[in-house]
């Protein structure tokens, strides 16, 4: 029988290539077997011209797609990347913007050579393939790839990839991103890494196809050409560098880039962590009891348990290990292993591997142990829906970037410990105030403060989980999308993670409704959690507080607007909230995981956020920095005495706060005499709890929770045996 001539180096095929790639990082523990690099290191100039010209191609191919796509996701804050890739689907270098797809996207580069795309489909110069499908790769299905190959005289010698997020992707529900679904037709449309177009150009089908297919058109095709001009200008660029550096240069140039980065890598893991076992855990809280869900066994209320391990080798190599999580449901948030080295990516990039030149490499020192059937790695995902993956992402690697902070710590990198939180934002479905019925999407990534770091306090709304270049965009342009105007932009000292050093600050959307004439809403928070709140504190720091969701109907603004009477323009004291004092209306919080609710002109939607954790004892900040954020308006006298223990008061005359250092020092006095008064001994309280265990007198969704995931993991059974001290028999 005659080989098939590939189009590959030397007539190989791409599987071929492929297995002998693995095949030598197995033997080697080196990426493609490079053992001696030598071509970088020859000519140090020579090398970062090859990759700074690489990398440039990218960044400006991004910026290309931005200038070309009519969608707020691109061109205002961005959601988008672009990543260089081998024939063999490893990533070389990214563009910037969200780093989440660059493993996943190169996954759905090897599933399609593992499926024999070279001869059963085709693969030539010029040819568009799409890929939406997560069960492939990646993270939620309005993530879509936009991915060409590049050649070299009839060799494959690359490929470009472009990921964009979607405003609309044609959902049974009318947002791109539904809280009710509970099974995967229900999330819209998804493309299997087709094939949609030749010599450059989308086939006329497949434009039809979402012509009939989504509310948005025009945006979702704008999108693809806009991904697609992007593709071929770094494929054109990519050609001139091999027509600079030489094809043989070029091919071993980029393996050594990536080989190079995973020792790089190595190194920054032994240099800047202490090794050892680091633990958090994350809750999964899930309410679709009350939610119009299409399949029935998703109709309930959950909590999942999601323990994240980080074991730090001498080697230098990073395990994350999330044995103990709980089932996957029928529910939104099922996650996948693909899932979850994207979030890895996100927030390595942040971290350890924030110099520009991540690449795979940054992943190679790194493993992930999900659980099969679990939360984060269903058997069954190809059936699953998982609109909101980022809820447990989210949380998850919020946690991570806290626990990798503590490893900088200890090693003394205290600058470096931080942690983040996510994203944020509203959707809504039905009449614009163009009379268009349509998806609606209101989506900063922008609010969030990241947490405080070793020495010192966040950068206010500076930081966020998903991507290193957090936007909240333009509100005027957002307002284009949606019938609202936003009516206030301002930092809110309640959203604070308190401590020594505090969490940034963040800026909640308050969105009044006006020119529609019905719409239906759905809050889009950037957490997982809802009553129970995630341990992003450090070092005795609170967490930042709880998200919420308030939605006003039937409010009398008309009346205050006939009236000139004020507005709320912030939340103000959560305790005695503005908007209780000023506006009479129906409200509804919290009201992320209540049912879509039917919109008018006149209501008001408000996402109270919170930033991520604080560090240090609050009552050791030091009264300077709170006179500070006083003077600024960021933080206020309630805060100043309850939480951080310090007397202030305001000078009319010179228009500032003062601080009572003697009053301050009794103040911290009296909360540390208190704090022992209160104190129960660690023994007492864990008898207590014991006994609650043993008379399963707990929550029965904790309950339920516990049970979850014990059915799964013997490991977590026995462990949480062993804490509590029960018997072998013993069954929740």
């Amino acid at each position: 029988m005659q080989k098939v001539k590939g189009i590959g180096e030397d007539g190989k095929t791409l599987k071929e290539m492929l297995a002998e790639n693995n095949r030598l990082f197995q033997e080697t523990g080196c990426y493609a077997g490079i053992t001696e690099p030598h071509v970088l290191k020859e000519d140090p100039v020579k090398a970062e011209l090859f990759h700074s010209r690489i990398l440039a191609s990218l960044i400006a191919g991004r910026e290309t797609t931005r200038m070309i796509s009519g969608s707020p996701f691109v061109n205002e804050i961005a959601e988008l990347c672009i990543g260089l890739y081998t024939p063999e689907g490893d990533n070389i270098a990214q563009s910037t913007g969200i780093q989440t797809h660059i493993r996943p996207m190169g996954e759905t580069i090897q599933w399609m050579i593992d499926n024999n795309y070279e001869q059963d489909v085709g693969i030539g110069d010029g040819d568009l393939f799409c890929s939406s499908d997560t069960s492939i790769a990646g993270a939620h299905p309005v993530d879509v790839y936009d991915i060409l190959p590049i050649f070299w005289q009839a060799e494959l010698v690359g490929w470009v990839c472009t990921v964009i997020m979607e405003i609309d992707i044609g959902a049974v529900g009318p947002y791109c991103m539904a809280l009710p679904n509970a099974e995967r037709a229900s999330d819209g449309l998804r493309f299997c890494a087709e094939k949609v177009g030749f010599n450059d150009q989308l086939r006329r089908d497949f434009e039809l196809k979402i012509e009939r297919s989504v509310n948005m058109p025009d945006i979702f095709l704008l999108d693809r050409k806009g991904a697609i001009a992007a593709n071929i200008r770094i494929r054109e660029d990519v050609n001139n560098v091999i027509r600079e550096f030489g094809l043989d240069y070029y091919k071993v140039g980029i393996r050594e880039l990536i080989e190079e980065e995973r020792r790089n890598q190595l190194a920054r893991i032994k240099q800047r962590t202490v090794p050892g076992r680091y633990r958090n855990v994350a809750p999964l809280e899930l309410y679709l009891a009350d939610q119009p869900v299409a399949w029935l066994p998703g109709k309930q209320d959950t909590i999942r348990l999601v323990p994240l391990q980080m074991d730090i080798l001498p080697s230098g190599r990073l395990v994350l290990d999330f044995e103990g999580t709980g089932e996957w449901g029928w529910h939104p948030c099922n996650c996948s292993p693909s899932a979850l080295w994207g979030g890895l990516s996100t927030t390595m990039v942040q971290t350890l591997a924030c110099d520009g030149r991540a690449n795979n490499g940054s992943l190679l020192p790194c493993d992930i142990r999900a659980p099969l059937d679990s939360l984060v790695n269903p058997s069954q995902y190809h059936l699953l829906a998982n609109a909101l993956v980022w809820a447990p992402i989210i949380d998850i690697y919020s946690l991570w970037m806290g626990m990798l902070g503590t490893a900088y710590y200890l090693r003394g990198f205290r600058e470096e410990t931080v942690n983040f939180r996510g994203a944020s934002g509203w959707q809504m479905g039905g009449y614009d105030q163009y009379g268009m019925r349509r998806p609606m999407i209101w989506g900063t990534t922008g609010n969030f403060g990241p947490g405080a770091r070793g020495v010192e306090d966040g950068i206010d709304v500076g930081g966020v989980s998903i991507t290193p270049e957090p936007d909240m965009g333009n509100a005027e342009i957002w307002e284009l999308f949606m019938p609202c105007f936003e009516t206030s932009r301002k930092l809110d000292p309640y959203t604070v993670g308190y401590g020594r050093f505090r969490s940034g600050l963040a800026i909640h959307n308050n969105l009044l409704i006006y020119g529609t004439k019905l719409a239906i809403a759905s809050a889009m928070l950037g957490s997982a959690s809802r009553g129970i709140i995630p341990n992003l504190g450090m070092f005795g720091g609170y967490t930042g507080g709880r998200q919420n969701a308030i939605l006003i109907r039937n409010t009398n603004v008309p009346e205050l607007i006939q009236n000139r009477q004020p507005l709320f323009h912030e939340t103000g004291f959560p305790g005695d909230p503005e908007f209780k004092k000023r506006v009479k209306g129906d409200i509804f919080q919290p009201w992320r995981w209540s049912p879509p609710a039917e919109l008018h002109d006149w209501d008001i939607m408000l996402s109270d956020y919170s930033s991520a954790g604080g560090l240090g004892d609050p009552i050791e900040r030091d009264p300077q920095r709170i006179k500070s954020d006083m003077d600024n308006g960021l933080n206020t006298e309630w805060q100043a005495s309850n939480i951080y223990c310090v007397k202030t008061s305001y000078n009319e005359g010179e228009k500032q706060w003062k601080v009572d250092e003697a009053a301050t020092k009794k103040l911290r006095e009296a909360k540390r005499k208190e704090r022992l008064a209160r104190g129960v001994p660690t023994k007492d309280w864990w008898q207590r709890s014991r006994q609650r265990l043993v008379e399963r007198d707990i929550d029965d969704k904790i309950l339920e929770m516990y049970q979850s995931s014990m059915r799964l993991s013997e490991a977590f059974t026995r462990e949480f045996k062993d804490f509590w001290a029960l018997p072998d028999d013993f069954n929740l």
